[in-house]
């Protein structure tokens, strides 16, 4: 059973009354609300009635207690203890929160069941428990294609449609489960599983569902069903596009479970997945997908000056970033190098260190067997924990290997830690990190999921081809041709990976000793990233979760902003706010960029296949060009203010300009003759209506950001500038059309080169060419 899959089966909701829930929820430790209220009622639920209001457990202190017991053999009898522990403790925070009476529950136990929760769990069983009750709680699960299960809440459906057809439908995802990998199958599964429950809005029986679910009419009810949805999904304040192409995957999802699998017949007309059209949107546009974080806006791109010209303010952003990069790697090379030594300390301590003995009956040490700990007898320390390992010795293992609170020299349990150099998330983060920014391609679900050794116990992980040493993880791409990633390693991220290897061994070995009980991470041993403590060592599954969201106070930021650079303290600051595995890819795609001003080289940086512009975007975010946006306007407005207010005494009030820097920006950034910067790209006299040519000074290139309706304008003014020319009926017009003309001129001509070719602007000019404006009601806006 999941006990997070009780909260979608509504017969669970039902067990309690309103008011007993209220009394649950509003007692309840803060965030864990839904998890009571959820699992009480689950429990309530196998042996009372619906809306159970709980009056005698509030009057009878003797029954209340009765019933948590109960409660307490129920779930550990239908959970593993790791997972009804937490549940339990929190039920019963709750209830000693609003109940005056002392309650004398059972001592809960995160790791066995205990005489106490045994006896817990025979009272539960002498219940009158209905086993399809149980059975029913149990829920519906999905098996991912690694074996991860998945809960599959179809409880609604259930309610509704009985017991065969939610068999049949359960059967068929399942099929479909098993074939996919479990990122995949946590995101279809979970809106599959609305729609499911969705049809009960639609239909009030089995026969009518399948009614529906007919060939000649499954298009139409799966319609209805999307408008229902849209019109709700609306009234939350989302997106439209967002919805539809949503629905189309959901579809996709259902037609490969239940009409290619046979279950449900092709519809006689292909199910609706309309695409949403947006409203006129610019040619010119970037992703809003990774933007920077307000740390790294500041960093980066905050007080660069306006006067200076745009190659310059490109210059101080590379310097920033690769300031910040310098820093980081410093930082993190230290404690890199602090880890290899203390191992290789450690390794001649453990050897010329005496080891401690474990007390026998009594507790007392012979005084020639005494054995001291602490910072003055590291050596006795070290020999001792590498003698007993991880997890030795009982409870307080600390005060062995550390030395009580009395002695002078005794180490905490963070210090016995660090000097032990045991893997923690802080220092894998350090290590790994150093490797991204050595090999941008590590992704950091990669880097999670880096096995290091295969299930034959063979290190396939890193090893040596030919003659160099490259690492193999497992990019979440479409395939497993695809998804294997080998990453050549230069001879400091090799050392960095062996010395990675050496820091999680003696945690290594205490998981190949003692397989977690956790679902999934019975061969944790083989990953690389092992955390581990005086206690236990883990798998660490959640490591980019955990350095994303570690707190300015965690080790993995202290590292950089302690460290001494010529970086002053608010950079320092900043960038130890922003530091991370993403960051650090994020840092050198732009500077990739910024030097070699090819996508290609990044996508190459980042291990992409393909310029995917959806995915550069994570890492040349919108924030940049937004930066640039922001600036130019900035600059057009303050040389606008300057030509308006250039005689007045308060021009220095109103622009951003320094009056030293006046002249330099106004060489910069002056406004200058529009019209005349359309002349110097006329290819010949015949483009313009203006008979007088200027000299020519050549441009690469020029940028203009037009949408759908100025395109469709420009193609109108040519259309009746080129027909007025042709029959030469005198048309006299404003002066301002010979500009735009020259313009539309020029883009739409240009585009007709080979040397020119851009695919955004020509689909552009044909969406707007097929749709015209009506020239008549143009015209008479551009004569005089």
């Amino acid at each position: 059973m999941n006990p997070i899959a009780i909260k979608s089966l509504p017969a669970v909701q039902k067990a309690l009354s309103p008011a007993f829930k209220r009394l649950l929820s509003a007692n309840a430790p803060q965030c864990c609300g839904g998890l009571v209220v959820n699992n009480y009622a689950a429990y309530i639920s196998t042996f009372k009635a619906a809306g159970y209001e709980a009056l005698d457990i509030l009057n009878s202190p003797e029954s209340l207690l009765k019933q948590l017991r109960g409660f307490v053999g129920f779930m550990y009898s239908q959970y593993e203890c790791n997972a009804a522990y937490p549940v339990t403790q929190q039920v019963i925070r709750t209830f000693n929160a609003f109940i005056k009476d002392e309650i004398d529950t059972p001592k809960l136990s995160e790791f066995k069941v205990n005489e106490g929760i045994g006896k817990c769990i025979a009272e539960f069983k002498s219940l009158q428990v209905s086993p399809e009750r149980l059975v029913y709680l149990d829920g519906w699960k999905l098996t991912s294609k690694e074996g991860k299960v998945f809960n599959f809440a179809i409880g609604e459906f259930h309610e509704t449609f009985g017991d065969d057809l939610t068999a049949d439908i359960y059967r068929h995802a399942y099929e479909y489960g098993i074939t996919q990998k479990c990122t995949t199958l946590n995101d279809h599964i979970h809106a599959l599983t609305v729609l499911l429950n969705s049809f009960t809005e639609h239909c009030s029986s089995e026969d009518i569902l399948r009614a529906q679910l007919k060939t000649n009419k499954l298009s139409a009810f799966l319609e209805r069903v999307m408008l229902h949805s849209f019109s709700r999904y609306l009234a939350k304040g989302n997106k439209s596009a967002t919805f539809f192409k949503t629905w189309a995957r959901l579809i996709k999802t259902f037609k490969i479970c239940f009409i290619d699998s046979g279950l449900i017949d092709e519809p006689f007309r292909p199910i609706l997945t309309p695409l949403f059209k947006e409203d006129s949107q610019p040619l010119a546009k970037i992703a809003s997908g990774g933007k920077l974080t307000s740390s790294e806006e500041q960093l980066w791109l905050a007080s660069i000056p306006l006067h200076i010209k745009d190659e310059a303010a490109i210059q101080i952003i590379e310097d920033r970033l690769r300031e910040s990069e310098e820093h980081v790697r410093g930082s993190y090379h230290a404690v890199f190098e602090r880890i290899k030594e203390r191992h290789e300390r450690n390794l001649e301590l453990a050897k010329t260190g005496r080891v401690k003995p474990i007390r026998g009956v009594g507790g007392r040490v012979k005084k020639n067997e005494y054995v001291p700990v602490g910072y003055d007898n590291l050596d006795n320390t070290i020999a001792t924990f590498y003698t007993y390992g991880i997890g030795g010795v009982g409870k307080s293992y600390n005060l062995f290997l550390g030395g009580t609170h009395t002695n002078s020299d005794h180490l905490s349990s963070s210090a016995l830690v660090d000097e032990l150099n045991l893997p923690t998330t802080t220092t894998l983060g350090a290590l790994c990190t150093l490797l991204v920014l050595e090999h941008p391609r590590l992704t950091p679900s990669a880097l999670k999921n880096w096995e290091l050794f295969d299930k034959n116990g063979q290190m396939t992980g890193y090893k040596q081809v030919g003659g160099s040493y490259v690492i193999v993880v497992d990019k979440n791409r479409k395939g497993a041709a695809k998804a294997q990633q080998d990453i050549i390693l230069n001879k400091y991220s090799q050392s960095i990976v062996k010395t990675l290897i050496a820091h999680t061994e003696l945690a290594r070995q205490y998981l190949k000793a003692n397989p977690s009980t956790y679902e999934y991470h019975e061969n944790a041993w083989r990953y690389m990233l092992i955390r581990a403590d005086l206690k236990k060592s883990s798998w660490s599954d959640n490591f980019c979760v955990n350095i994303g969201s570690a707190p300015m106070s965690s080790a993995y930021r202290q590292w950089v902003y302690n460290y001494s650079s010529s970086m002053n303290e608010g950079d320092k600051l900043l960038l130890s706010k922003s530091v991370g595995l993403r960051s650090a890819r994020k840092l050198r795609a732009i500077r990739t960029y910024i030097k070699s001003h090819s996508l290609r080289e990044v996508a190459e940086v980042l291990g992409h296949e393909t310029v995917n512009v959806d995915l550069l975007n994570k890492y040349l975010p919108s924030a940049l060009m937004a930066f640039f946006n922001a600036r130019w306007i900035r600059q057009f407005q303050n040389a606008f203010f300057y030509i308006a207010m250039q005689e007045s005494d308060y021009l220095f009030e109103a622009v951003d300009i320094k009056p030293e820097n006046l002249d330099e920006f106004l060489q910069n950034h002056g406004i200058h003759d529009i019209p005349k910067l359309f002349g110097k790209f006329k290819n010949n006299a015949t483009l313009s209506l203006v008979d007088k040519e200027e000299p020519r000074e050549r441009f690469d290139e020029v940028t203009l950001t037009i949408t759908k309706n100025v395109m469709r304008v420009l193609i109108a003014i040519k259309s009746i500038v080129d027909s007025s020319k042709e029959i030469q009926d005198g048309q006299n017009f404003r002066d301002i059309v010979s500009t735009w003309y020259e313009a539309a001129t020029l883009i739409l001509t240009e585009d007709a080169r080979e040397s020119t070719i851009n695919a955004e602007r020509s689909q552009l000019i044909a969406i707007a060419s097929n749709n015209p404006l009506d020239t008549q009601l143009i015209a008479g806006a551009l004569t005089c």
